[in-house]
C-alpha cells in the first residue's frame, strides 16, 4: 500500500555518493537567487576595497542595527506566512484524499445495481471521483487541457465530448467556463516552456494572484457530474435516504476543500508588505 510520507533521511544519493541536503541544488532557491547574489557580492567586494581606501566612507556598524531589526521581523513574518500556507495546502489535500476514498466506498458498498444502467453509472462515477483528484492538481498548477496520461481511463467519451464542443483547449489558469459560454480562454494562459513555480513566482510579483475570470472550473464540472450520479441514485430508489445524504455532504465538502485549494493558490502576498520587505532588505544589503 503507498501512502505519502515525507523521507525522515535527510540526505539524497547521486554519482554513487550520499549528499546532504545543504548541498542540492534541484528543488531549492538557488537558480533563481543566484543571479541577485553574485550581483551584491561583487558591490560588496567592490564597496570593501574602497573602504579600504577611503576609510572615511565607512559606516558605524550601530546604524545597521535598527534596520537589521526591522528585517528580521519582516522575514520571520514572510516565513510564517510561507509555512502556514504549505500547512494548510497539506490539510486541504488530506481532507480531499479522505472525503474521495469516503465517497468511493459508499459507493462500491451502499449502491445497488438493479440494472446494467446502475452498473454503467456506478463505475463511471467511481472514475469521476478518480479525475475529481486528478483534476485539482492540474488546475493548481495552471496545466492546461484534458490531454494528459492520468485522466487516460477515467473521463467518459461523453463528457470529454461535452467540454471539447464549448472549448477545443480548456484554461486552468482562468478557471472554466459559463456554463453558456465557453470554458477557459486566453487570460492567464501559462506558457510551456516555463515550470508551474516559476509561473507562480511571476504571478505574485505581478501582484495578479490567480484571478478568476468566469465561473466554472474543470474540478466543479467533474463535481457537478458526481453529484448528478448522486441524484440519480436517489431517483431510482438505487440507495436510501440516510446514504444519500451522506454522499451529498461528501460532496458539498469536496467542493468546499476545493475552494480552500483556490483561495491559498489566488491569495498573493500583500502588495505593500511584498514593497516594504524589499525595501528594508535592500537598504540593510547596500
Amino acid at each position: 500500500m503507498l501512502i505519502d510520507r515525507v523521507s525522515p533521511s535527510n540526505r539524497t544519493r547521486a554519482m554513487g555518493m550520499v549528499w546532504p541536503d545543504a548541498l542540492r541544488i534541484r528543488g531549492s532557491v538557488i537558480r533563481i537567487t543566484f543571479p541577485a547574489v553574485f550581483l551584491l557580492t561583487g558591490y560588496g567586494v567592490g564597496i570593501a576595497f574602497l573602504i579600504r581606501k577611503y576609510e572615511y566612507l565607512a559606516l558605524q556598524i550601530a546604524i545597521l542595527t535598527p534596520v537589521a531589526v526591522v528585517l528580521s521581523l519582516l522575514l520571520v513574518f514572510r516565513t510564517n506566512s510561507a509555512y502556514d500556507r504549505f500547512w494548510e495546502g497539506r490539510k486541504i489535500w488530506q481532507d480531499l484524499k479522505v472525503n474521495s476514498r469516503n465517497m468511493i466506498r459508499n459507493t462500491w458498498c451502499g449502491v445497488v445495481e438493479k440494472s446494467i444502467e446502475d452498473s454503467v453509472q456506478k463505475r463511471q462515477a467511481l472514475k469521476n471521483v478518480a479525475a475529481f483528484m486528478i483534476s485539482i492538481k492540474h488546475y493548481i498548477r495552471g496545466e492546461d487541457g484534458l490531454d494528459y496520461a492520468d485522466y487516460d481511463g477515467l473521463l467518459s467519451p461523453e463528457f470529454r465530448m461535452q467540454v471539447l464542443a464549448r472549448r477545443s483547449a480548456h484554461n486552468y489558469g482562468s478557471i472554466g467556463g459559463s456554463i453558456n459560454g465557453s470554458i477557459g480562454g486566453a487570460h492567464n494562459s501559462p506558457n510551456r516552456g516555463q515550470s508551474s513555480s516559476e509561473l507562480r513566482i511571476q504571478q505574485q510579483q505581478s501582484n495578479e494572484g490567480w484571478e478568476r475570470t468566469v465561473e466554472v472550473p474543470f474540478p466543479s464540472l467533474l463535481l457537478y457530474e458526481i453529484q448528478k450520479f448522486v441524484e440519480y441514485l436517489m431517483d431510482n430508489g438505487v440507495v436510501h435516504g440516510q446514504l444519500y445524504v451522506n454522499m451529498l455532504s461528501t460532496v458539498n465538502s469536496m467542493g468546499t476543500l476545493l475552494g480552500g485549494c483556490e483561495r491559498i493558490i489566488s491569495t498573493p502576498i500583500p502588495m505593500a508588505y511584498h514593497i516594504h520587505l524589499h525595501h528594508s532588505l535592500y537598504l540593510y544589503l547596500l
